[in-house]
Parts: structure tokens; sequence; C-alpha cells
């Protein structure tokens, strides 16, 4: 598909293309060394055990991510994903209008596959064209290349290309040229992207996405291998207060009739057969404290994709601390036959920070939203929320997204605007002249509220365009629970169709900012964690800490797995944890970063 946008008035046009962000924090571009130890069979990685960059004693790349956010009914949780993003997050210099360029390369470690006699080795995975966002063009293309330790040299078996997003669609490959089964075999995944129409070339966001699952290698195999005994978790699970992700703690806190909590958990069962889950167990962590509730027991048919959800889960969110709240919640799913299962695609969990924000969005942009087109500049785009208390806003969020060439338009107004009849009625506040941080995208930006603006009620936050050139603000298209999206232009406000939460969020209380502060025309920098040494065994420093602030270390499953107190470039000992990649964290800083600990 082309990365126009959608329709909606003659002369405008209200986008929604895919934006590479989660795993924002990964942005090395360079490739790891190659493995000098060969693998025993099976291979085999469903991407559902970690998250960012994939398992470096199974692979190298050159900057391809693990995605939770992109894949559409996976087999399980995470995908390997290919997109027209370097490592840098910025696009491939050699991306063309209208022909395919190369882009994204991942590639196996060295595979033993000498078994003497034996050719039954097969190889299988599944693939995706798009996923939630951006479909790769008819040109585009996805490879899959074989090396042979004899030739010393790639040769290409399968290539798949692009065209409309589809569901997972599993390929099998007999792998039996003597060429091939040598000790030090190697596969590789690489894609060919292409931009959109070059007449409009400010309406290229991240693009030509693919989803790759359950890559599987093993001798003993055959042409109808396909059949995974496995029921496994697909997404990570959804925690709503009030139908929002994220509430003000102040807000929640103070009231004595607490908003709703609602949770939706997706899992699903690959067997070929029926299974019976016996239990789902959801634990609330926090304060050092886990409440733990079994969900049920299901019979699940073969080949079924499920969802547990429930709209008034009778549960109360607490905190010790009277200015946040964090939550670890965890999702395990307990089967018939755990022994068959894949175990580590039977949990998933995430971290739930509440501060001073109201938050439709989890976090991730699968897509860009704005408006685009002749007679575009002076159109509104416009979020509705419901203050749990009367308070002050102090600044709102707002994720901006990349666009080839940093083709935005130089600034908007940012607007708060009374609710009336159900739509934004009376502007309240109007900060002019923000300007749009071309540079430093794929990161939450605060624009600060000069003034004090009370806020008792329902109320809408959202921008005004100067220019016709577009506005690009994130887009969650996996927080569907809610529409509270209006664009108004040539005057009439009209709620939008378009599925998912656009990355607004208004902010009360105390702030924080996470990386840059626009004040009016200008942007005053904030520093970045940098974690160093890194790789490291004994310790590691972290620049961009404030003082005294509370960190966390984070596995790649989304564990805790320390916390500590620390300042910048304190010193942070990590020699009792294991060897693996850990993500640190500054909660209220809303700040991460990625490390590796060798032995």
């Amino acid at each position: 598909m082309t990365k126009l946008y959608l329709r909606i008035l003659s002369a405008i046009c209200l986008t929604a293309w895919a934006v590479n962000y989660a795993g924002a924090q990964n942005a090395g571009s360079q490739a790891s060394a190659p493995q000098k130890d060969t693998l025993e069979l099976p291979f085999f990685d469903d991407f559902s055990h970690a998250a960012g960059r994939p398992d470096p004693t199974l692979w190298t790349s050159n900057c391809v991510e693990i995605n939770n956010h992109m894949p559409m009914d996976p087999p399980s949780t995470g995908a390997l994903m290919l997109d027209a993003l370097d490592g840098n997050k910025r696009f491939y210099s050699n991306a063309r209008y209208g022909s395919a360029t190369p882009a994204d390369t991942i590639e196996s470690a060295p595979i033993n596959m000498q078994y003497q006699g034996n050719k039954s080795i097969y190889m299988s995975f599944y693939i995706q064209r798009g996923g939630l966002g951006d479909a790769p063009e008819e040109c585009d293309s996805l490879v899959l290349d074989f090396y042979s330790p004899t030739e010393r040299k790639w040769s290409k078996v399968r290539a798949f290309n692009g065209g409309k997003a589809t569901p997972f669609q599993q390929e099998i490959i007999h792998i039996s040229e003597n060429k091939y089964l040598q000790k030090g075999f190697r596969f590789r995944f690489r894609n060919y992207i292409s931009l959109g129409s070059q007449l409009a070339p400010d309406l290229v966001g991240n693009c030509d996405y693919w989803l790759i699952d359950y890559v599987y290698i093993d001798k003993s195999r055959h042409e109808t291998d396909t059949v995974y005994s496995d029921v496994s978790l697909t997404s990570l699970p959804e925690v709503l207060i009030g139908g929002y992700q994220e509430v003000p703690w102040r807000h929640y806190s103070s009231l004595k009739q607490k908003p709703g909590i609602s949770y939706k958990i997706n899992y699903r069962n690959n067997d070929s057969k029926a299974r019976l889950l016996d239990s789902i167990n959801l634990y609330l962590r926090h304060d050092g404290m886990a409440d733990k509730y079994a969900l049920g027991t299901y019979n699940m048919p073969k080949y079924m994709s499920f969802e547990n959800e429930n709209n008034n889960f009778e549960y109360t969110l607490a905190s010790k601390r009277d200015s946040m709240a964090e939550y670890d919640i965890e999702v395990n799913l307990v089967s018939d036959a755990l022994s068959s299962d894949y175990a580590p695609n039977n949990k998933v969990s995430i971290h739930k920070t509440l501060s001073n924000q109201y938050a439709y969005d989890d976090g991730t942009a699968e897509a860009a939203y704005g408006l685009q087109g002749e007679g575009a500049s002076g159109g509104l785009v416009a979020v509705k929320y419901h203050t749990l208390m009367p308070d002050a806003i102090k600044g709102v969020y707002m994720y901006f997204c990349p666009i080839y060439g940093n083709r935005q338009a130089e600034s908007f107004s940012l607007k708060i605007w009374e609710c009336k009849d159900g739509k934004p009625g009376d502007a309240i506040y109007t900060k002019r002249n923000v300007q749009v941080p071309k540079g430093e995208t794929e990161q939450w930006i605060l624009v600060s509220v000069d003034e004090e603006v009370m806020i008792s009620d329902t109320f809408f936050v959202g921008w005004e365009k100067d220019y016709n050139e577009m506005i690009a603000i994130g887009f969650d298209k996996n927080t569907t629970s809610a529409n509270p999206k209006y664009y108004n232009i040539g005057g009439k406000w009209k709620q939008s169709k378009e599925p998912g939460q656009i990355m607004l969020r208004p902010a009360f209380g105390d702030i924080t900012t996470p990386t840059h502060d626009i004040e009016g025309g200008a942007m005053a920098m904030r520093t970045r964690l940098k974690v160093w040494p890194n790789p490291a065994s004994d310790f590691i420093r972290v620049d961009g800490i404030a003082p005294n602030t509370a960190i966390q270390i984070i596995s790649t499953s989304g564990k805790p797995v320390m916390s500590t107190v620390s300042g910048n470039s304190e010193e942070i000992d990590i020699q009792r944890l294991p060897a693996g990649t850990y993500i640190i964290h500054a909660p209220k800083q809303r700040a991460s970063a990625k490390f590796v600990k060798t032995k």
C-alpha cells in the first residue's frame, strides 16, 4: 500500500502509517560480532522470552528488534520485526521512491547440521506482512538466505513478495543439500523496502513491516510437521483504570469511590487437538506484596485464539507512596500438558507506573496520526479526557514520529478546550508557536503550560495546525477500548473513525520531563540515560540520573530483578545478576537504557 492518508474530506487526508517504536531504547546500529560456538539442533526461537534485541547467543543483527505490539494475532507474544529504519531510528540512506533497496538483516549463529546420513532436517517459521503497521509494496520482499560453509557463500533459497497485510502464515523448507548439511551452517532474513509516492514525500513514515515468528530447525521432521503442541499467550496483558492506561496517582488515591479496573488477556491453542487450560493466574505486585487471582479453567478447541476480558474487576490499587504507584502485572498460563508447552510463552508481564498523567495509549506507536493536505492549515485535532478531581494542568506529553526527510510542519499551537455537548467547545488555553522537535522523534516531549489552567470535569487536549505540512503524533493501534478522538476542518468537529489512541498525555502535579521540555518556541535539552561500561561484568554507571533517584533493573522478560537508589555516574554493583541483557529504568524520569551483563 502507498504511504498516503485515508481520505476524509476532498482536500484533507487523515493518516495512520506505521512507525517503529517498540524497543526504541535499542538505538545502536552496529551488528554484534559473530558467535564463535556452533549451536546444536534443535534451533528454536519464538521471541517470547525477550524484548528489544534478539538473543545474542542465537542471532546477530544490524538493527532488527523483537516487537510485542506490532504483530496481529501471532502464535505467541513477540516477533522479529524488519522495517525501513536503521539502528539509529532513521530511514536507510539508500531508501528510494518506487524501487526496492536493501534494509534490515538478521543472521543466525553457526549451527551444526552434520548428522551422518540424516536427510530429515527441516526449517519452519511464520511470516506476516504489515501486522498492525504498513504492509510492504509488491516490489518489496523478504528474502531467506542459506550459508554454505564448504562454498563459503550465501545463496537465496526463498523470497516472499510484498502485498496486502496478511495473517501469520507458516513456511517449511527441507534442508537436504550436502553443502548446507555441514558444521557452521547459517541462515539469514533480509528485507527490501521502497518509499511511497514521490509526489507527497512528507507523507512517508516508517513502513514495509515484516514479522517473523516460531523459527524452528530440527532433524527427524517431515514436510507436514507444522503443528506445535503449545498453548501460549499472544500479547501483553492490558489493564485499564477507568478506561485509561494511566491516571495521576494523586487523583486516584484521593477518591473514596475509585474508578473501575478492567483487564484483557489474549492466548492461543497452537495444537492440532483440543487442550484444557487448567488456570489463568493474574498477579498484581506492588510494594513487595503480591495479589493473585485464578481466573478459571477453559476448554480450548484446536488452532484457536481466545480473549479473557473482565470490565468489572473488583480490585483497588494501592501504594506506600503518596506521589506514585508502581505495579508489576504478570499473567501465567497453566495447561494440561506443561511438559510439551514452550514455557517462556506461558508467562508475560508488564510494568505500570501511575504518576501524574492521563494516558489512553500503552506507550508504543504502531502508526502516526495527523491532518495533511491542501487547506490543512488551521485544522484541529482534540482528545477527550475526564479528570478524577479538580486540578491545574501543568503540561502535555506528546509523542512525535519520524517522517522521511523531516518534512513535518515547523510549529503548531497547543490547545485545551472545555467540553460542550460531548465535543470540544470554547478554547480555555492556547500556546502558540510550539516548535516541532524534528531531530528528536520517537520519544515523549513535554509541552509545558505557562499559566495556571484549572480543570474540573471533562476537557479536550490537542493541537491546531499552523502550516499545511502535517504534525505526526504517535498512534497506538493496540488500545481501542475508547474512542476519544476528534478532528475539525472547516469549523465542524467530527469523531475520528480510525481505531486506536493518539499519544497525548495531559499531566498534573509534579512534572518530571523524560527528554525535552518545549517552552514557547524553544526546546531545552534534557540528558538521556547512558550506561557505561556496556557490556559490563561487575558494575555500571549511568549518566542522566538525578541525585537520589529510585531505579530498577528489569530483565528482558519484563521482570524487575534489582532496585536501588542512585545518582549521576554513581557506581551500581551488578555482580549478582546472571549474564544477559537488562533494562535500567528510572520511573520518575520516565527514562530507560539497555545494557549487557557479561559473565
